[in-house]
């Protein structure tokens, strides 16, 4: 069984909002549509994939990770 520590919760927080902020502003600087729904939207479902893939690659770096043995 894997757990984090505390230190990496936090830096992966920091982080993803750094990176959801990014996605958010590129799609609003963008503009590729003028409806703000579709705006809306689109930064939602990018943010799905964003996230996913986020997660993914925290998942590969050991920094912060607990190993603890089954009992």
């Amino acid at each position: 069984m894997v757990e984090e520590t505390k230190t990496r919760s936090v830096v992966k927080t920091i982080v993803w909002r750094i990176v959801a902020i990014l996605n958010s502003y590129t799609i609003l600087t963008c503009s590729i549509t003028s409806s703000a729904l579709k705006n809306a939207l689109l930064m939602n479902l990018t943010g799905f994939f964003v996230y996913y893939f986020f997660e993914r690659i925290c998942n590969k770096i050991p920094h912060g990770k607990i190993i603890q043995d089954k009992k």
